[in-house]
């Protein structure tokens, strides 16, 4: 709701700047009667009259491009190798892990969130698991299995930490054997 009153407030403000805009440039611009009623006050001087209108609708363009949506910046995990320095967004890290979670089949979705600090990434798994799982064998190795594969395939050596946080436990747990 707060978004659409700012958005009605902006294009409000934004066409009131035009149309200001546009009459003055209009009045000044060409030779009319409304510059003698209405915008007495550049009379004199006409070319401040189109210089202010003008300045109105670059407001309300500017104010245009304000609303325009940011990307959010691209995050990277830096390290020194032997041949120079390697850059890795977050992004690139978080499918990666992504992928490792595919291999268990117990681990239906893996939401990773990265955390850099000195040199050091920390990482946190939120995880939505099939019933029946063991988590604390399934929790040790998935952090095995992450720990290696980002030393082996991208090359981090230094992982601070490894959470696993169960967020949803999922379906039925399967039948066990019953001996009869």
């Amino acid at each position: 709701m707060t978004r659409l009153l700012h958005a009605m407030a902006g294009f409000i403000i934004w066409l009131l700047f035009t149309a200001v805009g546009g009459a003055v440039i209009y009045a000044n611009g060409f030779n009319t009667n409304l510059r003698d009623r209405v915008f007495a006050f550049v009379q004199d001087a006409p070319l401040y009259g189109v210089v202010g209108g003008l300045i109105f609708v670059l407001l309300a363009l500017l104010y245009l491009v304000t609303l325009a949506p940011r990307r959010p910046p691209v995050r990277y995990i830096s390290f020194d190798s032997e041949g120079g320095d390697i850059s890795i967004s977050n992004g690139a890290v978080r499918d990666f892990i992504r992928k490792v979670g595919e291999e268990f089949g117990a681990v239906i979705s893996l939401e990773p969130r990265l955390r850099s600090d000195k040199g050091l990434i920390s990482i946190d798994l939120d995880v939505k698991i099939q019933a029946g799982t063991r988590i604390p064998e399934l929790s040790q190795m998935l952090q095995d299995r992450i720990r290696e594969s980002i030393r082996d395939g991208l090359g981090i050596a230094e992982v601070r930490e490894i959470k696993v946080r169960v967020q949803e436990i999922v379906g039925s747990p399967p039948p066990s054997r019953s001996r009869a």
